[in-house]
């Protein structure tokens, strides 16, 4: 039971450090509103729940993480991260956006998929998550019994969703939304920089292996 305490705690205070997930949150919320930002949260959370099931698969057939499926994610996730950063710079250029209400409407079922398929794409891409995950998970593996195991997913799962979703409420609020509106040119270029940032401490890292 310790353990379990120590690994929640740990998994939640690396929530608190902003990665890629959340500028994609930001900018979504900016572009396209609240329940955009919700199904991009969402399709983060699935990209969490599909690492965790890729790490146990990992060491119930082959005994270890597989380090070539890591390589492979960093090269392809480096990418994911240049192109998102192209979009914000591109954003950044062609539009500010002043009102908020406009860009609120419920999503269609193909923009539903598409918000959802960005957030998933994020959460998989990230080799952080997959680094992270696969140290408690290996730190664990041999102690926990199979039930236990199911309580850390749903717990990791589930706190990734709540404190997205959590975000996006709190960034919603009348006075952030109409601050980050006007302040979203700079946001663009913001988040563009850190997507560049990321992308060049994943290929930094295939250097330093």
């Amino acid at each position: 039971m310790e353990l379990f305490v120590i690994i929640a705690f740990t998994h939640f205070i690396a929530l608190l450090s902003p990665g890629p997930d959340f500028f994609l949150i930001l900018t979504t919320l900016l572009r396209h509103g609240r329940s955009a930002a919700r199904f991009v949260c969402v399709g983060i959370a699935l990209g969490n729940a599909c690492v965790l099931m890729v790490i146990y698969a990992c060491l119930f057939f082959l005994g270890k993480i597989d380090e070539n499926i890591l390589l492979y994610v960093r090269y392809i996730g480096a990418v994911y991260l240049i192109y998102l950063a192209a979009l914000c710079l591109y954003y950044a250029k062609t539009e500010v956006i002043t009102t908020h209400g406009k860009t609120d409407a419920v999503p269609t079922l193909s923009s539903t998929v598409s918000y959802l398929s960005q957030g998933l794409r994020s959460s998989v891409l990230n080799p952080k998550n997959i680094l992270f995950y696969s140290s408690l998970v290996l730190l664990v593996y041999v102690d926990f019994r199979v039930f236990q195991h199911i309580l850390m997913v749903l717990w990791m799962v589930t706190v990734v969703l709540l404190w997205n979703i959590l975000l996006v409420k709190l960034l919603s609020y009348k006075v952030w939304i109409e601050w980050l509106s006007l302040k979203s040119r700079w946001l663009y270029y913001i988040s563009g920089g850190c997507f560049i940032f990321f992308s060049l401490m994943l290929l930094m890292m295939n250097e330093f292996d």
